[in-house]
């Protein structure tokens, strides 16, 4: 029987606290996504957007728009739902228009989060999955510290870090004095994980550097895995997900007023994302409520 993690618990304690309104981006109909809407309606109320192409689609509350990404958006903002899943419509339209309606400063606050859980059923956040991001010191403790925050704030867990590099340890041990071409690069990597796990270590946070065993990593439990550089971290992201037998799990848009959950565009099956939402959405309304008594 497979072990239910501490991210599974939370979502089955808060799922039970309400049934919230969402919206969720439908560029066009598609059996398998509507199948796992009709499934997880029994956790929110689920308003479809989308362009004139799901005007037919039965069940559920739709809003039609010519421009969805700006309607969702709009949506959001405006409370007329709690949260959303971005779903099949564009996602940097999606973003932009919502970004022009909270501030541009408050969009540039955003955590990137990657939920992922690999073939074993280990579940663990890759810091940074965007191929620009990701390749300093500073860049990396700041990725760390938001997953971390997050991690902290909406689910209780304590982090623990791995860091992965480009190079092995013995291997750097015998090259680290090279200082040019694509094993200066190398070096780098291992360098700037030594710089990362010294930083959070003196903050009573754990973290190891792991070379390049990601797998030593998560037999270790780490629930966060640090990437050379995001570029990395994508291929990761993608190897599991289409083509290793692991899954994302969220895909939060964090640090911002609303709960927005992103995807990968390959997926078709968003029950977890809508479960998800739903904890997400609760747990802060519960926060509230504490506060208020």
């Amino acid at each position: 029987m497979k072990k239910i993690t501490q991210f599974e618990k939370i979502i089955r304690e808060r799922i039970k606290l309400g049934k919230p309104k969402i919206g969720f981006g439908l560029k066009e109909p598609n059996k398998e996504i509507l199948k796992s809407l009709v499934k997880s309606k029994k956790y929110a109320e689920i308003v479809l957007v989308g362009p004139n192409a799901i005007e037919n689609v039965e069940g559920f509350q739709k809003i039609i728009s010519e421009e969805p990404e700006k309607e969702l958006a709009k949506t959001l903002f405006n409370g007329e739902v709690e949260g959303i899943v971005r779903g099949t419509i564009d996602d940097f339209k999606t973003f932009e228009a919502y970004s022009a309606l909270v501030g541009q400063e408050k969009a540039k606050e955003i955590i990137e989060l990657a939920l992922m859980e690999d073939f074993y059923g280990r579940q663990f956040f890759i810091s940074n999955g965007s191929n620009p991001h990701g390749w300093t010191v500073e860049e990396k403790i700041k990725d760390c510290e938001g997953v971390i925050g997050f991690m902290e704030a909406e689910l209780g867990i304590k982090p623990k870090i791995g860091l992965i590099t480009g190079i092995r340890h013995e291997t750097y041990e015998r090259k680290k004095g090279l200082k040019d071409g694509v094993q200066k690069t190398l070096n780098q990597t291992y360098d700037d994980a030594n710089s990362v796990v010294e930083y959070f270590t003196k903050k009573n946070i754990e973290a190891k550097n792991y070379a390049i065993e990601i797998e030593t990593a998560l037999k270790d439990d780490c629930n966060i895995i640090v990437p050379p550089n995001g570029m990395v971290g994508n291929q990761i992201f993608r190897t599991l997900v289409l083509v290793g037998g692991g899954k994302l799990l969220t895909g939060s848009r964090a640090n911002l007023p609303h709960p927005y959950e992103d995807n990968s565009r390959s997926e078709t099956d968003f029950e977890t994302h809508i479960k998800w939402l739903v904890a997400w959405i609760n747990g802060r309304k519960f926060k509230k409520q504490k506060t208020k008594l």
